[in-house]
């Protein structure tokens, strides 16, 4: 829980929203935009340490 709280505080302060007032729908799409910066920047432009 503790990793997933640290990805929620990001996208929330990305949404600049309360961490409850993210919808599923906000937390997909930032998994989607950093996994595609990790694509075409590489792994040390994004926020995952995959």
């Amino acid at each position: 829980m503790v990793a997933s709280l640290r990805h929620e505080r990001q996208i929330a302060a990305e949404a600049e929203r309360a961490i409850e007032q993210l919808t599923v729908k906000q937390v997909v799409a930032w998994f989607v935009k950093d996994g595609k910066i990790r694509r075409e920047q590489g792994v040390g432009a994004t926020f995952l340490d995959l």
